[in-house]
């Protein structure tokens, strides 16, 4: 299972589901930078990964832009459990102690997913910390017709204007970043790679997020 802090749900390939047993409970309008589409949701009676079980998880079913994965662990999992994703020794960790020499930052919610208040180009913003974004994301009220690149969602491609922005986080140092800019008016304030640091850890029992340069 891959791990995603910008995915609200879980999801699960359709052939995991079936292999599982489960049926679809209802359905839900799945928002991206590249559109909405609805798609099916069932829920999981057990999930297990290391010491942590959890029951009850929600999880999308439909197919995952990765090969090698069954999956994708989103929030409907993460927001019961404090964690650290830990790019530098390559480890997530469920539950333990902050990173040392981190920026802190108060946790905010952008539609159940973890987010800080940023300065991009001056503007204030929310951005979303995603694990599974390669650049800067910014969601624009409008953009011109000029699309200079593709941005690859799950299972979904759009249109963006690619250039940079510098992004400040808590009266820190701002610092430029590649960014890609989407025409939205379904999402606002952007996404912010979490890889961009060497680690991010996030409360959800305090209510706050370091990330470790």
């Amino acid at each position: 299972m891959m791990v995603d802090t910008g995915n609200a749900s879980s999801l699960i390939r359709p052939k995991v589901a079936r292999r599982l047993g489960g049926r679809a409970a209802y359905s839900v309008e799945q928002v991206t930078s590249a559109g909405v589409r609805r798609v099916p949701v069932m829920v999981i009676d057990q999930l297990t990964m290391g010491p942590a079980t959890d029951r009850q998880i929600e999880a999308m079913v439909g197919e995952v832009a990765m090969d090698g994965v069954d999956g994708v662990l989103g929030q409907s999992w993460l927001v019961r459990h404090d964690y650290l994703l830990d790019y530098k020794d390559r480890r997530l960790v469920l539950d333990g102690a902050a990173p040392e020499g981190a920026i802190r930052a108060d946790l905010r919610s952008v539609d159940g997913r973890p987010a800080v208040a940023a300065l991009v180009d001056g503007v204030a913003r929310d951005l979303v910390v995603d694990s599974g974004a390669d650049v800067l994301v910014l969601f624009e009220h409008k953009l011109g017709n000029a699309l200079e690149t593709t941005l690859l969602t799950n299972g979904q491609t759009g249109g963006a204007e690619l250039g940079s922005a510098r992004v400040a986080l808590a009266g820190a140092e701002g610092q430029r970043m590649t960014a890609a800019r989407v025409s939205s008016t379904q999402l606002s304030g952007g996404l912010l790679p979490a890889k961009t640091f060497r680690a991010i850890y996030v409360s959800n029992r305090h209510g706050f997020i370091e990330l470790a340069r």
